[in-house]
């Protein structure tokens, strides 16, 4: 099969990279500062791609939401996975998606939107609610999201913040106690397939303090049939995806209490080690699940190949920061196996002229190993039994991502949230 990747920053690079071991892949890269993405390891990327290069592909991938005019136009000549209008507009956009959401359906937490911080305070001191800041834009952006401990907190935070960048857009939101948990499937413009949910640690440290780095470790499953989660969630969107021609992954954050599930944002692409999990998770090979899912066929995958697959993020300086490559490049990563590429995420990496793997230098995100268990517990444990095998210096990661996934997934559990919904 030939399969053409689109990317905006190589996010897709690692499977790109694993799916080149059965077929044919050629990809291209918008930023060229990330052109170093895996040298040596996958093949190099191109800036542009002929028409010849797509019609004669059997498989076109978009690994983020940042080309939607470019996904939709393609789509109607060749099967594609990913992006398009609407998912632009679901995941940057979020008082849009979150509209998507109430359209659907799906309840979220009381928010109120703004351009200015001024009216942002008042409304802060006149529900004298604890909140959270979501601003509008690309990943850059959304990395201000901050969660406030009290509305003083978050009046101290947006004044600070607006000290020191532009902010233009953003969404105030009740904040909501429960068990933040996503649930993904892949839409075949009718259908979803592929059902998986992730429990992932955002925060830089241990316990869940510092930045919001967007990933810090995760776990992923496949239940074996829909449950009471998807029913009362993402399923709600099948006819917004539906109605729009969308296909591909499409995941809702949510926070789920006691009594309901409350959708926070959208995620229509590539997971980051999210995405790798499930592909140690898949009783199918991933690029012929992904044709399938692009040309519509109906799929009988039965039962996943391991019970949940968990990651912890390795890094290393400037980490959590982007820097000039020629700040930190040449960190040497010692103690992956190249030749099972596929059992460890790989990011900020290439091989040298002297053979030996090394950091560019770009974010200092090394990868993060990808390991399977009976339990969050034990999934997250087989990852720590390899971290500790690495030679890196500087290495940087959390040492608590087992016992964290394994407490939230006990919540969803005692709460009903995992039952199968035809009981």
């Amino acid at each position: 099969m030939r399969i053409v990747f689109y990317s905006k920053s190589g996010d897709g690079c690692w499977i790109a990279a694993v799916l080149a071991k059965s077929h044919d892949v050629i990809w291209t890269l918008k930023d060229e500062e990330y052109s170093d993405t895996l040298k040596g390891i996958v093949t190099p990327p191109t800036q542009t791609l002929s028409e010849s290069d797509i019609d004669e592909s059997d498989l076109v991938v978009f690994d983020d939401s940042t080309h939607g005019e470019l996904a939709d136009a393609i789509r109607e000549r060749t099967p594609v996975i990913g992006s398009s209008v609407l998912a632009d507009k679901l995941e940057h956009d979020r008082l849009f998606g979150i509209e998507a959401m109430e359209k659907c359906g799906i309840p979220v937490p009381p928010y109120e939107s703004f351009d200015d911080i001024g009216p942002a305070i008042e409304w802060l001191k006149k529900k004298n609610v604890r909140a959270v800041f979501k601003p509008f834009g690309d990943r850059v952006d959304c990395a201000t999201t901050y969660v406030s401990q009290s509305p003083e907190d978050m009046i101290d935070y947006l004044e600070k913040l607006t000290s020191k960048v532009e902010v233009k857009e953003f969404l105030l939101q009740e904040f909501v106690e429960g068990t933040e948990v996503s649930t993904e499937a892949w839409f075949n413009g009718e259908e979803f397939y592929g059902l998986n949910h992730t429990l992932e640690e955002k925060k830089l440290m241990s316990g869940g303090v510092g930045p919001n780095t967007g990933c810090s470790g995760n776990v992923v499953w496949m239940p074996d049939s829909p449950n009471t989660l998807f029913e009362r969630g993402l399923r709600r969107a099948a006819t917004l995806l539906g109605a729009s021609g969308f296909v591909g992954p499409i995941d809702l954050n949510t926070i789920v209490t006691e009594d309901e599930v409350y959708g926070l944002e959208w995620t229509p692409r590539f997971g980051y080690e999210g995405t790798c999990n499930l592909i140690n998770l898949l009783p199918m090979e991933f690029g012929e699940f992904m044709l399938k899912v692009a040309t519509g066929e109906k799929l009988e995958l039965g039962k996943s190949k391991a019970p949940f697959a968990a990651s912890v993020r390795c890094t290393v300086p400037p980490y959590p920061n982007p820097s000039k490559p020629d700040q930190y490049e040449g960190t040497p990563v010692k103690g992956i196996d190249l030749n099972h590429i596929e059992t460890f995420y790989l990011s900020d990496v290439r091989i040298n002229d002297d053979g030996e793997l090394e950091t560019i230098g770009t974010d200092g995100l090394v990868g993060a190993p990808i390991c399977t268990g009976a339990s969050p517990l034990e999934a997250a444990e087989n990852c720590y039994k390899i971290i500790k095998e690495l030679q890196i210096p500087d290495l940087q990661y959390r040492d608590d991502i087992s016992e964290c996934c394994q407490r939230r997934h006990d919540e969803l559990e005692k709460h009903g949230w995992l039952d199968d919904a035809s009981e």
